[in-house]
């Protein structure tokens, strides 16, 4: 079983914070019966010659709003753990920071992740051929919903499962609603079951409604995003979803962060794959 990690970052050729290295671990858990390769930006900040990054010579085009933008593949290895990783390379990854800079967040955001999603479903198809893709936040939560609204209504990717990882549920790729003409898809998407979240896009939710399962760091964690206090608005979306609901780590456990990789932890995560795949 092969799974393609989609992520915004992923240690150690990026990394803004503790998703980073979570990222990383899951191919450390995961050892037994599972073939995992990474998906993450090509941004400036990360190293090419140190990683010995290398151009596939294949790209994509990838409709963007009223544009077409050429996603240039890479690839390289992860130097701890032996897997694949494929890198999108574009202008929107030409900056000094990842999601902003000192005066805020950078205002195409969600050109650029829109962008990302749909390249990672290109490489999906095309090139790593896997048989379930793991997002990561709001960054990756669009790619389960353009799975099912474009590739699986051509008959394309039928077989790919989607899973999503929330590992902070305070930041959700909140967008007002005219920015919906850049996700190239109809006004039905703009829906409270789909998209709208009082009368803006928000990208966590649509990954949360596309998705198959929904993966949190442990069991504390997804108890605590399904309360009012700490589910920043997404609570009643949760609990609609309830049953794709999953935690891999037990009570308040940060073993996902720090390890052991192996025994429990990376029984109860394969199993899991394992469902989700069938």
């Amino acid at each position: 079983m092969k799974i393609l990690i989609a992520a915004s970052e992923l240690e150690p050729f990026i990394s803004s914070g503790k998703m980073a290295g979570r990222i990383r671990n899951i191919s450390k858990v995961a050892k037994k019966d599972v073939e995992i390769e990474y998906i993450i930006p090509l941004y400036t900040l990360v190293d090419e010659n140190q990683f010995d990054l290398k151009p596939t010579g294949k790209g994509f085009e990838i409709p963007v709003a009223d544009k077409v933008e050429n996603a240039e593949i890479w690839e390289g290895t992860h130097p701890e753990t032996g897997c694949r990783v494929w890198f999108v390379s574009n202008r929107y990854f030409e900056r000094d920071g990842l999601y902003g800079n000192d005066t805020g967040d950078y205002p195409d955001n969600a050109e650029r992740f829109v962008f990302f999603s749909r390249s990672v479903l290109e490489v999906a198809k095309h090139m790593s051929k896997p048989q379930i893709i793991h997002c990561n936040d709001w960054q990756t939560a669009l790619v389960p919903l353009y799975l099912n609204e474009v590739y699986k209504k051509a008959g394309q990717l039928n077989d790919v499962r989607c899973v999503l990882s929330i590992h902070d549920i305070r930041f959700q790729g909140r967008f007002w609603l005219y920015d919906l003409y850049i996700l190239n898809l109809g006004w039905e998407v703009f829906s409270p079951d789909k998209l709208e979240f009082y009368n803006d896009i928000n990208f966590l939710k649509g990954g949360i409604v596309y998705s198959d399962a929904i993966l949190t760091v442990n069991e504390d964690y997804s108890g605590k995003i399904l309360t009012p206090e700490l589910g920043c608005g997404m609570e009643g979306v949760l609990e609609k979803y309830r049953d794709k609901l999953f935690p891999i780590g037990l009570k308040d456990s940060l073993i996902f962060d720090n390890g052991p990789f192996d025994g429990e932890l990376s029984d109860r995560l394969i199993k899991f794959y394992k469902q989700v795949a069938k």
